[in-house]
């Protein structure tokens, strides 16, 4: 899912819980609950595109989650909270990007024989966190995200 996506709907659940605990393990685990339904996002056929500009789209998403998750709840939570809800949210994300910077690239899908400790490292960490992603191309990913940040946020409301 966008990050975007990722970020309404884990302002949607700081908003409802109102527990800060709560809100942060359940932003974590909706992530991967996200994920698990067919999505389009910025990591789909990255390889046909440079690393940079998938990079700069991914930031992107980033920056435009944080303020779509201000703008529809800063009013409602306090914005440390709400900050770190959606930083929370967005982390599975974020572990497995290194496997994209240092080391993947558009002919190499996994590590060489003989690896370093961190390039496996950060390859078990990229498998493990893709093996909840359910991708599609963009006009069904984009359909099936908007429904589900419209069903989170109409059950959190």
């Amino acid at each position: 899912m966008l990050e975007t996506s990722h970020a309404l709907v884990a302002g949607a659940i700081v908003a409802h819980t109102k527990n800060p605990a709560t809100a942060i393990v359940l932003s974590f685990l909706s992530h991967y609950i996200m994920d698990a339904i067919p999505h389009w996002d910025f990591g789909t056929n990255w390889r046909e595109r440079r690393k940079l500009v998938t990079g700069l789209m991914a930031i992107g998403d980033v920056i435009v989650g944080f303020i779509a998750g201000y703008v529809f709840f800063g009013h409602l939570v306090p914005l440390p909270l709400l900050f770190t809800v959606i930083a929370v949210s967005m982390l599975p994300d974020w572990i497995e990007t290194p496997w994209y910077i240092f080391y993947a690239n558009h002919k190499k899908k996994m590590p060489a024989k003989n690896a370093g400790f961190l390039e496996n490292l950060a390859y078990g960490i990229y498998k493990a966190e893709n093996s909840f992603h359910r991708k599609t191309n963009f006009t069904v990913g984009m359909i099936t995200q908007i429904v589900t940040v419209g069903f989170f946020l109409f059950l959190l409301k």
